[in-house]
């Protein structure tokens, strides 16, 4: 077991001012036996109420809006978990055995999936995350947050979120549940995308950007059968701008 501390930070500037600002969050870490939540704290300075509840896949989401005009949106989010490494007990949903929006394979995916399926779920796994790492190079800016896993696996490049359903299309592919992870990792400075996969009665974590599987270094905040499901920060807003994002983030 170890205890992670983490620091969230994600200002958002706008070229001249909007109203009517609507945004749904998901800044609190994902809580079960092998997370805990120790701590959470939360402040937006421009919103005086925010409500709370969960998703269909049991993520905490946070919502409220602000009406007046405004130039800036800021949220701020400090806390702590305790890592409990191994296995993850949680429910298991049928709903990632499927193809989703942004998760699906072709038949070359499909080919090449099964050439990777080992005689059990845990090989499959582990010989499919190499082969995706070795596939598909990180490279900022050739996809969208949009793209989908057959775009990333015919240009064989992307980043996390690209990475991580292109890992999830091929194991459904093959027979083995899988859903997209959202969350922090210690080390680095933005959020970042993994994979869970459900086997021998448990969902076992993998990054296949770096091919390891998921170590006490990973914080989750959501899951979902892809990002369009659990998108930390969107929001709507009236105004003709220009928006400019910066998002710091902190582990230790």
């Amino acid at each position: 077991m170890s205890e992670l501390k983490f620091e969230y930070k994600s200002v958002s500037r706008f070229s001249s001012a909007v109203s009517g600002h609507a945004f749904l969050l998901r800044p609190k870490p994902y809580g079960d036996d092998s997370q805990r939540v120790k701590n959470f704290k939360i402040e937006i300075p421009q919103s005086k109420s925010l409500f709370w509840q969960k998703d269909s896949f049991g993520n905490d989401i946070a919502f409220s809006s602000i009406d007046g005009g405004h130039t800036e949106f800021e949220v701020r989010a400090v806390g702590a978990v305790e890592v409990v490494e191994g296995k993850k007990v949680t429910a298991f949903n049928p709903i990632f055995r499927y193809p989703s929006p942004l998760c699906f394979c072709d038949d070359e995916m499909a080919k090449f999936a099964a050439f990777y399926k080992a005689d059990n779920a845990a090989q499959t796994v582990r010989n499919i995350c190499a082969a995706v790492h070795e596939r598909i190079i990180y490279t900022s800016g050739t996809t969208c947050v949009s793209t989908d896993s057959v775009r990333t696996f015919s240009q064989k490049s992307g980043v996390c979120q690209d990475i991580a359903h292109v890992f999830v299309a091929l194991l459904r592919s093959v027979g083995i549940p899988a859903r997209y992870v959202a969350g922090y990792v210690k080390g680095l400075t933005k959020s970042h995308a993994w994979t869970e996969a459900y086997y021998d009665g448990f969902w076992h974590g993998f990054d296949a950007t770096e091919n390891i599987s998921q170590s006490k270094d990973y914080i989750k905040i959501a899951h979902g059968r892809d990002a369009a499901d659990c998108p930390l920060n969107r929001g709507v807003f009236c105004g003709s701008v220009v928006e400019a994002v910066e998002i710091e983030i902190k582990v230790e």
